[in-house]
Order: C-alpha cells, then structure tokens, then sequence
C-alpha cells in the first residue's frame, strides 16, 4: 500500500470516529449506534500497522465508555440498560479484533512455516546441487579415467605390436646376422685360402729357387729379390686391408671425422658418385660406442647406395655438438616405401643400422620415397661427462 493511500484511509478512520462520536453524543443513552465502532476497528485492518487495529480499538471503548457520562438518557429507560447496551458494543469492538489477532497469529505461523519450509527446500535444494555437481563431477572423472583406460589400452596394443614386431625384426636380424657371418668367414676362408695362401706359396718357392740358383750372376738375382719384396708388400698390403674392413685403425688414429671422410672419398673414388661432406668438430673426445655407431652407419649407408640406390649425388653431414651427435646421409636414387624397408622384410643394413643406434641410446628416421631419394638421419645424445678432453 502507497504511502498516500495509506495517509487517506487513516484520515477515514479518524473522521469516521469523531462523527460516531458526535453522533453517539447527541443520541440518548440506550440507542445501539455504539456499535458503529466496530466498523472503525474492521476499517484499521486495511493499515499497514500491525497495531493498528489494537490502538483503533483501545480508543473506540475509552470513547464508547466516555458517552456514557455525556450523552442524555431516555424517560423510563434505567441506567444499567444503557451501560449493558455500552458493554455490548465493547463486544462488537473487541470481537473483531480478537478474530483479526487470531488471523494474525494464524499467518504469522502459517508465515513462520512457509519460511520453514523454504528454508529446508533451499537447504534441500542445495543439498540436491552439491550432490549433482558432485555425481557430474564423478561422472566426468570415471568418464576421463575410462577415456584414459582406453588410451592406455590403445597405447599397450600399439606397444605389444611393436614389441612383437621388434622380437620378429630381431630374430629375422639374428637369423641374418648368422647368415651373413657365415658368409664373412668362407670370404674370409676363401680369400685367406685362395689368394693369400697361395701367393705366400709363391713366394715361398720362389726364394727356395733363388736360394737353389747356381748362377753366380749378382743382377738377376736382384731382380728375383725385388720381385719377392714386391709380392710381400702386396700381400702386407692386402691383408692390412682386410684387418681395415673388419676395424678401422684410422678411428683411432685419427678420430671419427676424418675416418668419415676418408670413407666418403674412397667411396666417390670407387663408385663415381659426387659426394659431398660437411661435419663439425666436438669440443672432446667422443666415446668409443659412439664413434664406432656413425662410422658403422655411413658405411652400411655408402654400400646401400652403391648396390640398391642408383644415385648420382650423396651428402653426408656429421655434426657433433656438446649433448647430441647428428648425421644425415641424403642422396638423390631411386628411392624406396620407407614404411615398407624399415619392416621384417627390410634388408639386414637398415636392420643393423637400426640396432646399432638402438644400442647406443639414439634414434634413427629413415625418410624416402618411390624416385625421390632417401634420407637416412641418427642422432644420438651425449649425457653429462660423455665427452673427454
């Protein structure tokens, strides 16, 4: 209710009551229009006061009782008449009023209870919410932990088919690495046997007949001798040649760069293939396994080009920086499906290669393609300490 309405109605009340007032006081004494009063008490109802109706009706009995010592009497009517008709209009005051507090006490309560109620639907309701975010939130987290189940078992497959694919590569590689070290040993065998035993036989009678020549001629025996010490020195030289195939004495001599280039040219000079060479010096001394791993690995790559690639041009980089080895053997050959190569059915030199930088903590990425040439990459990191002064 406005405050202008309010202010309106009070005033109603107000003029109501002096015009009963003064109606009841020129009224003889025993005429009911006392009752009016009443009214005055339901009209306090409608004010936003919540004593309203009590004050109304505390000053319509002290003016109801006031009448009777100030209205007139009617002849014949006795006195207590009047005042039991007073007090009867007290009962048409008060009794509205003591429905109105009972109401009130009755929306008060029914109030108290629906703010009760309130109160527990909130309290339930976000008793509700907190158990709705917490089954969301339960239900996310058993969603992520079964998403991460399926990744995980995604991961062990793809880990147990490449784990059962390596133990296939590596007995295929064992089964070549048999075979191709039995081959060693007959080329060994039959080298040691054909060519080296016999030219030492050779050379054998060939001093058992200078030492059985009765000629006393000094010249032609030179010749002999020369010929004997040139035979020796072919022989020398071949079989340094072969100890050089099986281990490089140059690594060691000279260490892994100029070993590299060194292999690099006699492959340009054998095979007429361009080549070039870009490397870089480390700061120390590289450790044995990892030197062996990249001479090993351009060896296997330089023969691999020269049998399978077809090639007019190779690269080879070799760059060795404080806490990581790299190579790159580019050329521009024919190629392969390197997804295919690299494979059980591959050729034992990627196998090996592969191994070999395995062994050595590193990683190999073969890059090729059908006529557009192979990129064979290694890079093998260096802990802390690997490299010495």
């Amino acid at each position: 209710m406005s405050h202008n309405t309010t202010r309106r109605l009070l005033i109603l009340i107000v003029g109501l009551g002096i015009g009963v007032f003064i109606l009841d006081l020129y009224l003889p004494l025993g005429i009911g229009n006392s009752v009016l009063y009443g009214g005055l008490v339901i009209l306090s109802f409608l004010l936003p006061y919540r004593r309203g109706p009590l004050i109304t009706a505390t000053i319509c009995s002290v003016v109801d009782m006031t009448d009777i010592f100030l209205k007139p009497t009617l002849e014949g009517v006795p006195l207590w008449m009047g005042v039991t008709n007073r007090l009867f209009s007290l009962t048409a005051i008060w009794l509205p009023l003591l429905f109105f507090l009972h109401r009130r006490r009755a929306e008060d309560l029914l109030q108290r209870a629906h703010d009760e109620l309130e109160t527990r639907v909130e309290a339930r309701t976000h008793d509700l919410a907190a158990a709705n975010h917490a089954l969301v939130t339960e239900i996310e987290e058993h969603m992520e932990t079964e998403q991460s189940l399926r990744t995980s078992e995604a991961v062990l497959r793809a880990s147990q088919h490449e784990l059962q694919q390596s133990r296939e590569d590596l007995r295929g590689l064992a089964g070549q690495l048999l075979t191709a070290q039995e081959a060693d040993r007959r080329r060994i065998s039959r080298d040691l046997h054909d060519d080296i035993n016999q030219r030492l036989a050779m050379l054998s009678m060939d001093l058992r007949r200078i030492e059985t020549d009765p000629s006393s001629d000094p010249e032609p025996l030179r010749d002999e001798i020369r010929r004997v010490s040139a035979g020796l020195t072919a022989v020398s030289d071949d079989v340094r040649q072969m100890a050089y195939r099986f281990h490089p004495s140059i690594l060691d001599d000279l260490g892994l760069l100029k070993a590299v280039r060194r292999l690099v040219n006699e492959f340009s000079d054998r095979t007429g293939i361009r080549c070039s060479y870009v490397c870089k010096d480390p700061v120390g001394i590289l450790p044995p396994d990892v030197t062996i791993c990249i001479y090993r690995v351009v060896q296997e790559c330089l023969s691999n080009i020269s049998r399978h690639a077809q090639a007019s041009q190779v690269e080879v980089e070799l760059m060795c920086e404080d806490d990581v080895v790299s190579l790159s053997v580019r050329d521009d050959g024919v190629g392969f499906e390197a997804g295919h190569g690299a494979q059980m059915g591959g050729h034992l030199g990627l196998l090996s290669m592969k191994e070999r930088v395995r062994m050595a903590k590193g990683t190999l990425d073969v890059e090729s393609a059908p006529l557009h040439g192979t990129q064979i990459r290694v890079d093998i990191p260096l802990g802390p300490g690997a490299l010495h002064a």
